[in-house]
């Protein structure tokens, strides 16, 4: 099977409703925006941890968006807490540069 087909089994996904998310989002990240690599490598299907048992496959009604590995890796390092990803943009603001 191809890198996609694969992630798309994972995730509970057929390859349509993968390549219709893919196409909403506009072929790019669904939080940064960047194209996503064509070959599949660099993506990842976002879904909600909270919904199924861990190790496993996902249901696929947990499927939120496609994201690249990066933004994928950010929202894990947060633990899916909207209030931790706040909290760095609290952050990042109060460090920004007057100009």
């Amino acid at each position: 099977m191809c890198n996609r087909c694969v992630i798309c089994w994972r995730y509970g996904i057929t390859y349509q409703q993968f390549a219709e998310l893919l196409e909403a989002q506009g072929g790019a990240c669904a939080i940064c925006r960047k194209d996503i690599c064509a070959s599949g490598r660099e993506l990842s299907i976002d879904h909600d941890h909270s919904c199924c048992p861990q190790g496993g496959r996902s249901c696929g009604k947990c499927v939120r968006g496609i994201l690249c590995q990066p933004c994928n890796g950010m929202l894990g390092y947060a633990q899916d807490d909207s209030e931790i990803l706040k909290a760095g943009i609290n952050y990042l603001l109060s460090y920004r540069p007057q100009r």
